[in-house]
C-alpha cells in the first residue's frame, strides 16, 4: 500500500476505553491511546482522554472531551466541544459530527481546529458493523479557515460478550495541506 499510493509514513494506533452511564442521558468516557510512527518503529504519542456526553434526544449528542497528550518532545492539552447526530434507516445509519477544539501547548499560541466528520455504518449482522468515514480539519482563526487535514477511513466494529466491543480500522490521512508537500500517512488501528 505504501509504495503504490506514495505514502510517506505508516502509523499504528491502539487504544482501550471505558464508558460509565451516569444517568439515562449522561455518560462519562475514558480512553487511553498509544500511537507509533516512522514505519511502526518509533513512539509518536500517548494520550489520556476523558469525556462527558449528554444525549438530548434520539440520535443527538453533545460531548465535552479533554485530552492530555504526551509526545517525545512536548506535552499538549486539548479541550473540545462536539455535537453529533445519528440517523438510522436499517440496516444503514448515517452519523454527522462537528467538533471545535482548542489546543494548549507551553510557549505556543492557542490553536483552534474545526473538525467535521461523516460516518456511514452498515449493520451486517446483529453484532458486526462495517463502516467508512471522511473527516475534514479546518484551522479556525479570524483571518481564514484553511483546510489543514483530511482523513478517509474504513473499519469493522464487533460487539463482544459482557458489553465489550472491538474495532479494527484503517485510515488514510493527508496533513499539512497548506504546505507545498503535504504528508500522506497510513494508519492501522485497533480499539
Amino acid at each position: 500500500i505504501q509504495y503504490s499510493f506514495g505514502i510517506d509514513d505508516t502509523h499504528a494506533w491502539t487504544s482501550i476505553g471505558f464508558e460509565k452511564n451516569l444517568s439515562h442521558s449522561l455518560s462519562l468516557e475514558f480512553e487511553q491511546e498509544l500511537r507509533i510512527k516512522d514505519q511502526l518503529s518509533r513512539f509518536s504519542q500517548t494520550f489520556s482522554e476523558i469525556s462527558l456526553s449528554y444525549k438530548f434526544v434520539d440520535g443527538l449528542n453533545i460531548s465535552i472531551p479533554y485530552r492530555y497528550a504526551v509526545f517525545d518532545d512536548k506535552i499538549k492539552q486539548r479541550l473540545s466541544l462536539g455535537v453529533s447526530y445519528k440517523y438510522k434507516f436499517n440496516p444503514i445509519s448515517l452519523k454527522y459530527r462537528t467538533k471545535l477544539q482548542r489546543s494548549f501547548e507551553k510557549d505556543k499560541t492557542h490553536e483552534y481546529m474545526l473538525r467535521n466528520k461523516l460516518i456511514i455504518e452498515y449493520k451486517l449482522r446483529k453484532k458486526i458493523e462495517p463502516y467508512c468515514s471522511g473527516e475534514l480539519f479546518h484551522k479556525f482563526n479570524k483571518s481564514n479557515n484553511e483546510l489543514d487535514e483530511y482523513r478517509i477511513s474504513f473499519g469493522l466494529a464487533v460487539d463482544l460478550p459482557q458489553k465489550n466491543s472491538i474495532k479494527i480500522f484503517y485510515i488514510f490521512k493527508k496533513e499539512d495541506l497548506r504546505t507545498s508537500n503535504p504528508e500522506k500517512i497510513n494508519v492501522f488501528g485497533i480499539s
